[in-house]
């Protein structure tokens, strides 16, 4: 298993900073996440990218950057530590 993994951006919901068809590079190996960190993650076995917005108790309130166009933690609630597949480095 590779540490680093590669994620197509599929929607509007982190517009500017990621665009539909940019791929991020994600690092599956990190020690902390804090609130402003992007992350992929999987809900309902689908990988989603989100920002984090603030933590409380080991789970992860997330948004998209493009709010009005974001399905994110206002719609599923938080993101529990198992579901995050890691942490994006940058955009390419």
């Amino acid at each position: 298993m590779f540490p680093i993994t590669r994620f197509k951006v599929a929607d509007k919901s982190m517009l500017p900073n990621f665009k539909e068809g940019d791929y991020a590079l994600v690092s599956k190996i990190y020690f902390s996440l804090k609130a402003g960190d992007v992350i992929v993650f999987e809900k309902n076995n689908v990988a989603m990218i989100k920002r984090i917005e603030k933590v409380e108790d080991g789970k992860y309130f997330v948004e998209g950057d493009n709010k009005p166009e974001s399905e994110d933690s206002r719609q599923f609630g938080p993101v529990g530590r198992k579901h995050v597949v890691g942490k994006v480095f940058a955009r390419i």
